[in-house]
This record gives C-alpha cells, structure tokens and sequence, in this order.
C-alpha cells in the first residue's frame, strides 16, 4: 500500500495490494542475498586493496604476483555464491511483458557464448578446479543474472540506497587513503587509492545524475563524491580517472538538459567558485607544505599527459593474435605474448579482450545485453530514474575502451543493477512518473 511521506507517495515493494504472499517472499529473499552477497564482496575487497598496498613494490603500479589472504578465497566464493543465487532467483520469477522485447533471447545467446567461451578453454577437470572462478572465467559473465534484480522497479528503493551507502563508504575510504600517504609519488597514490577510486566512480556518479526534488538539502551535495573523486585521481596520477570523470560532467549536463533543469546559474557558480579557490590557494597558501606536495603531483602529472601506454601493448597483440582467432576467441584460459612475456590477462581495451576470450559472438552479444538498452531509454526520451542508470550504463560503454572487464567485483553490480533498470517495462508502476516514486530516505 503507498505510503505518504512529506505529500509523496513511495511504493516499498513487499506492501502493494497486487503482491501475493509467495511474491512478496521472493522478493525478499533476493534483496536479502544481494545484501549478503554485497556485504561478502565489501570484504573481499578490503582484503585486496590491503593486499596491493603492502605487497606493491616502489617501482610497480600493478603485479600478477599479489597474494591474497584466506579471507578473500572465503569472501569471494560467499560473494559469488550469494549474488548469482540471488540473480537467479530474480531471473526465475521474471515475468517476459515486464522487460525489453526480445531480451530473454539476448540474454540466453549471451550466456551461450559465455559457454563456448569456457568449452573452447577448459578440460574436465579445470571445470571442477578453482579456475572456474578466474577473472576470465565464466562466472564474471554469468553474474550478469544481476540484471534481473536491477529490472524490478520495487526493488529500486534498496538499490538506490545501497547506491548512497557505497557513494559516502567510498568517499571516506578515499579520504582516509590521501590522508595516510608520505611520498606522494604515483606508485603510492595508485596502490593506496586506485582500486577505491575505481569503486568510488560508480555510486559517485549515481548521486550526480539521480533526480532529486527541487527543494532537497542532499541535492547541493550531489556532487561531493565526483569532487573526492577528481582529487584522488589527482594524487594516481591516472589519465583514465579524469577522462570518466569528464565524462560524467557532460552526461549530468545532459541528464539536466533532458529534464529541462536549468543550469548556467549552477555552471557559472561552480566556475566562479573554482577560479576563486584557485587564486585564493595560490595567493595565502602557496609556501604550505600542502600546497608544495600538490604541485609536485600536478607537474608529474603534467609531465605525462601526453604518454603513450597503449601502442606498444596493442602492437604485441597484433603480433601474437591472428584476425582469424578472434572470430571465435582463444578461450577463457588463453594467453598471448606480450614483450617476450607469456600474459596470462587481457589487454587494455575492454572490448579487445572480449574478442580475445569469446570472440565475435561474446563480444555482440555482450552489448546486444549491457550496453544496447542504455541507448533505447534515451531513444524513448525517458526523464525517469531509468534515465540515470542509462547515464551509469553510457559510461561503462566509454570505460570499456580502456582496461576495464566485466568481473566479480563490488565496482561492476552497480552496473548490472543499472542495465537492469534500462530493460524494465515493469507496468505495476508505469502509471507513476518519477516525482512520484522519489526515494524521500535521502532527501
């Protein structure tokens, strides 16, 4: 039944009139393994962020040599566990008319070329070893289950507060990480910041593109996060970092154009209020230490702007790979020459690495699945809470020409959950717009 808090109407998926008992118990039971499986995957984490921080070498900015403790290997199969039971359970119970036309096909050609993927590669008895688990394995693929947790609008009150929770968990983690380092050299901002960042992006650009009623106090804070974010990627020193966030700054541009909020006051405001910043920094703070250490970061920063880290990389795969493997990817245990060096990982283009491990149909079908019904919401000129996880989605799209790869980490449900919402027609609240369904928690 909805309940009214401050005049608006929020609808919490178990109490509508039109859920029976048995629903109502499923429900539960999904938002409670993803809660779990989130909580198990929080742990994983912390376990390799610590592990990279202390085992990185001064000269290292990343190592296929990291040990992770026994709590990880625990964490990480409860994690798997949990969250593809929950993406299932989802999946069982979702009805054909309250998604996208023609997505359970998708869906199933995408889990099919997952599977080749994995026949191409394992024998018999790497099916049963822990390699089934491997980045590169099937099971980061078959998590995509999530999706179907994401498409119930009921379930968009408890993702969108896990979405907060992350966002303000994050940001305190990428605070207390600037705060703990010495040197301020890249190698030490990479292995005490990047993994968090990397994490931090996602919800962060959550609470930037959600709506939020017009006269809300938590909306003047909206941007918070991404501003974390922006200084911590200062302090890595990584390219990659100010590109997405770039990137979100032109998508909360046109998510605001797309609901017809004004903003020049906001742009110019928040012009003015940098420029402001940056004269009255460069004016009384100038001989701090602080300021010292910060343009220490910015000159080494500068000074490799224009680097060139790809082109080598690429031009060894291009050597060891021939076109026609890609037609069907090498497997998901596949290795290619890199330098002189067997490399066991993909490349540094996510899309590249598709190919690598299943070839054309992983690769079509993985966009047919994550990316294409981003593009359908903003086709349909939706100004909905779909809207911004179309937005999110867009951005993984733009992350995936990088060195990102669908995987069992906590920095990638938050994409699942949103490509979900893109393919929902759920109608039992078609009827409501978005100023109806606000989520007053965070107001």
């Amino acid at each position: 039944m909805p309940l009214a808090v401050r005049s608006n109407p929020v609808y919490f998926g178990a109490l509508g009139p039109d859920c029976p008992a048995r629903e109502m118990a499923l429900e539960g039971l999904v938002l409670t393994l993803v809660s779990l499986g989130m909580v198990a995957s929080l742990v994983a984490f912390i376990s390799v962020q610590q592990a990279i921080k202390y085992q990185l070498k001064p000269d290292e900015l990343f190592s296929t040599t990291i040990v992770n403790s026994p709590l990880y290997y625990v964490a990480h199969v409860t994690e798997t566990i949990l969250l593809v039971s929950a993406g299932l359970v989802a999946l069982m119970f979702t009805k054909w008319r309250t998604i996208e036309r023609g997505y359970f096909l998708r869906f199933a050609l995408f889990l099919g070329a997952a599977l080749l993927m994995t026949a191409r590669s394992f024998s018999f008895s790497e099916l049963l070893s822990t390699k089934i688990a491997d980045w590169s394995g099937p099971f980061p693929l078959f998590v995509s289950v999530l999706v179907f947790v994401g498409a119930r609008r009921r379930n968009w009150a408890f993702l969108d507060a896990t979405m907060v929770v992350m966002a303000v968990l994050f940001s305190v983690l990428t605070l207390v990480g600037m705060a703990g380092l010495r040197t301020f050299t890249r190698q030490e901002g990479v292995a005490s910041l990047g993994v968090i960042l990397n994490t931090l992006y996602w919800p962060a650009s959550w609470v930037a593109l959600r709506d939020y009623p017009q006269h809300s106090p938590t909306r003047r804070f909206r941007l918070g996060p991404l501003v974390i974010f922006g200084f911590g990627g200062l302090l890595t020193q990584t390219r990659l970092l100010f590109v997405m966030l770039f990137s979100s700054l032109i998508m909360y541009a046109y998510v605001q154009h797309r609901r017809k909020i004004p903003q020049a006051t906001g742009w110019l405001v928040g012009i003015a209020l940098t420029v402001w910043i940056g004269l009255f920094t460069a004016v009384f703070l100038k001989d701090t230490r602080g300021f010292e250490k910060v343009a220490s970061v910015a000159d080494a920063f500068s000074s490799r702007l224009s680097e060139d880290t790809r082109t080598g990389q690429l031009l060894s795969f291009e050597g060891s790979v021939q076109l026609h493997e890609l037609v069907l990817g090498r497997g998901a245990l596949a290795t290619w020459n890199w330098g002189g060096t067997v490399w066991h990982g993909g490349t540094d283009v996510g899309y590249l690495t598709l190919l690598f491990y299943g070839g054309v149909p992983l690769l079509v079908t993985y966009v047919a699945t994550h990316l294409k019904p981003c593009l359908i919401v903003f086709r349909k000129g939706q100004t909905s809470w779909q809207l911004t996880a179309a937005a999110i989605v867009f951005l993984w799209g733009i992350r995936m020409f990088s060195s990102s790869y669908p995987g069992l980490a906590l920095e990638y449900y938050p994409i699942l959950f949103c490509t979900g919402a893109c393919i929902s027609r759920d109608s039992s609240r078609q009827s409501r717009s978005s100023s109806q369904i606000h989520f007053t928690r965070w107001r």
